[in-house]
């Protein structure tokens, strides 16, 4: 479809939403669908311009909010992840230490520590599923967890109540092995490894559907981490291989239909109307060759320019978020905890810091977000953002500066031309530091 086209379709979508939209929304407790892509970029979708089919996508966006600023807190997988499960940057997350790590995960976060939360986040953080089900929600996730291998850091640890998927960053997705860490099978229901036949996207949305069939009188909360597109870029079918391109291009639609599956469970079971639906991504993307999947973007996954972080977001909520909308407010990961919360009613201790801001005022319209500086850490790289104005840096010195308003490819560095905003700048991000550490 031509995108006039596709915009009239996106219009016509938007004001039949809109002829059936409630006045109020339910009083009862929201349920709470959080789903996440992995590595999919923000030019990738069809709503953001790319060209895979997502009609599911562009549906769930024309009946809700799509945002253009919003960010994961790390360009990878685990810093974003454990922002999510804490509401803190994941700097700001306690470090565990080496003795409570297995030899082997040891030694590999010892390789990497630009991604030590990948082998574990301290389980004295307080987590989003935690203070969801205290509020007396039925918390599940399915799919990627990524916060830690040992049975101490496993996800039913945490304030979930289901688990079903895998412990590690990646698997393959018809043999459910491990891409990396031991390499062994990785397919979970709860404790219990359990493989099962099937695609990986496919089993998952199975899960998730049928945990909302099976809780579809409480308030739960289903944090949906699907796999895909990261690699490996394989086809739906293993007897058909596919080029990379186009395998990575069936994995988006895939995943589309997941959303388009879940949205249909709600429906089904009448609950709509009294859920927030969210879709984003946990960093930009790492796409085969050729494929342009974070334009018009600079950079991909594990760098700092906009194409590392800067992803889709969509919250949809019949009768209370309204149809058809866009907006340009920065948003982050971390900004979902205190959202939630707020949605269930339930308070947070106030001696715990949390970084992120409850986004329902401007989810229903009716008030913006207060303006706040916005950092990225990773490995030795920093980015800072105040309004328009990013600054990066490496180690103690600033590098470049954008003014994304003028310039979204970070194409033309200002470094020269404005000394005294970066002085202020490098002001903010050592004062940052100084409170969450370099780390």
């Amino acid at each position: 479809m031509s995108r006039p086209h596709f915009s009239r379709f996106l219009s016509a979508i938007a004001v039949a939403a809109a002829l059936s939209w409630p006045a109020a929304a339910p009083a009862s407790p929201p349920n709470v669908v959080l789903i996440m892509a992995d590595d999919l970029g923000y030019g990738s979708i069809g709503c953001y311009g790319g060209d895979a089919r997502t009609p599911h996508l562009d549906r769930l966006t024309a009946a809700g909010l799509r945002f253009t600023d919003f960010h994961s807190n790390g360009p990878v997988c685990s810093p974003t992840r454990a922002a999510l499960l804490t509401g803190r940057y994941p700097q700001r997350c306690a470090w565990v230490p080496d003795e409570e790590l297995s030899p082997d995960y040891r030694a590999q976060r010892q390789a990497n520590p630009a991604q030590r939360w990948a082998w574990g986040i301290s389980p004295a953080e307080l987590t989003l599923p935690a203070v969801l089900r205290s509020a007396g929600y039925r918390t599940a996730l399915v799919g990627k967890w990524h916060l830690g291998y040992d049975f101490k850091f496993h996800p039913l640890n945490f304030g979930f109540d289901e688990f079903r998927g895998f412990m590690g960053g990646n698997v393959d997705y018809h043999t459910h092995v491990a891409g990396y860490g031991r390499k062994e099978p990785d397919w979970w229901h709860g404790k219990t490894l359990a493989p099962e036949a099937g695609h990986t996207t496919e089993l998952l949305t199975r899960y998730a559907t049928e945990f909302i069939a099976r809780h579809r009188a409480q308030p739960f909360f289903l944090c949906l981490t699907h796999a895909a597109p990261h690699d490996p870029w394989q086809s739906r079918d293993p007897a058909r291989p596919l080029p990379p391109a186009e395998a990575y291009r069936e994995m988006i639609e895939g995943l589309d239909a997941s959303v388009g599956a879940v949205a249909a469970a709600l429906r089904t079971h009448g609950l709509e109307r009294n859920t927030l639906l969210i879709f984003c991504s946990d960093n930009g993307a790492a796409a085969p060759r050729g494929v342009p999947a974070n334009r018009p973007l600079q950079g991909r996954k594990g760098g700092l320019h906009e194409g590392g972080h800067r992803v889709p977001f969509i919250a949809a909520w019949p009768g209370v978020i309204a149809p058809g909308g866009v907006t340009d407010a920065t948003a982050a990961t971390m900004d979902l905890l205190p959202t939630f919360a707020r949605l269930a009613g339930t308070s947070l201790p106030a001696d715990l810091t949390i970084d992120g801001t409850d986004l329902m005022p401007l989810l229903r319209g009716t008030g913006p977000l207060a303006p706040r500086p916005r950092h990225w850490l990773f490995g030795n790289a920093w980015a800072v953002r105040r309004g328009d104005w990013k600054l990066l840096g490496e180690g103690d010195q600033p590098r470049a500066l954008h003014h994304l308003g003028r310039d979204l490819g970070e194409k033309t560095n200002l470094l020269a031309a404005q000394p005294s905003l970066v002085d202020e700048l490098t002001a903010l991000h050592r004062t940052w530091i100084a409170g969450v550490g370099r780390k």
